[in-house]
């Protein structure tokens, strides 16, 4: 029975490991991957979330105001007044009165509109491009993130095919070095010949060993990128594919940087006249309805006694003087900034131009290494060929 249970209890930790294993086939599965679980896209994202709240908060912010309030107020000791004698009829004297009740109701209904009011107009307009910034700009972490999601699952193929190769040279030098060494021993060759022969093994063992912890490297950051814990598997089904071709003629989409520049442009833009709105005179309209009861007894929600309405409309006009010079400073700093965001946006463009470019030679420059470097692996198998056949 004992036995019977350990290998179910195996089993479940064998699928438990099998599911954690996470497997990639492809460069665009490792994308898919990161695009739900990288946190710099996770934070932009949210970023954006929360923006395009922001822009319905300030649209909400040009909605009429509605409240109600209600309170209740218990005078334990009613306010003494003193009332001028002459009222009753006898002039140059004074009486003490106490006037009002115990018990005050009083409940209100209020409602306000701004009918001008143009810094709430441009801060819906700040808001709405900064939502446009926050999109553009979790599209440009999207490109960045892939492009060194792509870098490190490319190192890693890169590294496991020189290990591969690393492996392969270094079984040929081994038997190179065994032929020479028999040789030597044989009186055959030189000692220098065996050191020549040690020492290309030696070397193909370097570079097998640092092709192994490069890869091992690689992947550790391929999982910080994916947002996976060290202890967390990882298993790359892919092998570097050298049949990859360019379209002659195809022209790089727009940068994403370029985008997000551009949105922050839109949004100095906007931050600028928004503090230029500052100067403006804003004018609301205002309605308030107050009904009062007052009762000298503790009898809440009766009409023992009756309610006293108050009902007003108002127009309120304000237009700010003097402020010591605040709105004045924030304009000056808005248009600084609005400057400042135009000149990055041009040269953000001109170096995107360039970066496609050099994107393109350094391709170019890689398929024709690529073929150079294929003759070169080619002649030296050859010529460790050629060695061993010399010394047999």
């Amino acid at each position: 029975m004992t036995k019977i249970f350990l290998k179910i209890l195996v089993l479940i930790l064998v699928s438990e490991a099998c599911n954690a294993q996470v497997v990639f086939k492809s460069v665009e599965e490792v994308w898919g991957y990161a695009d739900t679980h990288n946190i710099s896209i996770r934070t932009a994202q949210y970023e954006a979330e929360k923006a395009s709240l922001s822009k319905m908060q300030a649209y909400g912010s040009m909605l009429p105001q509605v409240s109600i309030s209600g309170s209740y107020t218990d005078n334990t000791d009613i306010p003494t007044n003193i009332i001028d004698g002459s009222i009753f009829g006898a002039p140059g004297t004074y009486r003490v009165l106490k006037l009002g009740q115990q018990f005050v109701y009083t409940g209100s209904f209020n409602a306000q509109m701004d009918i001008l009011n143009l810094q709430n107009i441009f801060n819906a307009q700040v808001a709405k491009r900064t939502e446009e910034m926050n999109r553009a700009s979790l599209a440009n972490i999207k490109k960045t993130t892939c492009q060194q999601v792509a870098t490190q699952f490319y190192s890693y193929l890169l590294m496991l095919e020189a290990a591969r190769l690393a492996g392969e040279s270094e079984s040929t030098a081994d038997s190179v070095y065994q032929s020479v060494n028999n040789k030597f021993k044989e009186g055959a060759v030189s000692e220098a010949n065996v050191d020549v022969a040690k020492l290309n093994m030696e070397r193909t063992k370097q570079t097998y060993i640092t092709a192994q912890y490069q890869m091992l490297t690689a992947k550790n950051n391929l999982k910080a990128l994916l947002g996976m814990s060290l202890k967390d598997s990882l298993d790359i089904q892919s092998v570097l594919q050298e049949n990859l071709a360019s379209e002659e003629g195809k022209t790089f989409q727009e940068d994403p940087a370029v985008k997000f520049a551009y949105a922050q442009v839109r949004m100095a833009q906007s931050q600028y006249r928004a503090a230029n709105g500052a100067f403006a005179p804003t004018l609301s309209i205002v309605y308030n309805n107050t009904s009062t009861q007052y009762d000298s007894i503790y009898r809440p929600g009766t009409n023992a006694v009756p309610w006293f309405p108050a009902t007003f409309w108002s127009l309120r006009a304000n237009l700010p003087i003097f402020t010591g010079g605040t709105r004045y400073y924030q304009s000056r700093k808005n248009k600084i900034n609005y400057l400042e965001s135009k000149e990055q946006f041009e040269n953000t463009q001109k170096q995107s131009a360039i970066n496609d470019e050099n994107v393109r030679l350094s391709y170019m420059r890689s398929q024709a290494v690529l073929e150079k470097a294929k003759n070169v692996m080619e002649l030296g198998f050859d010529n460790y060929i050629h060695v061993s056949y010399k010394y047999e």
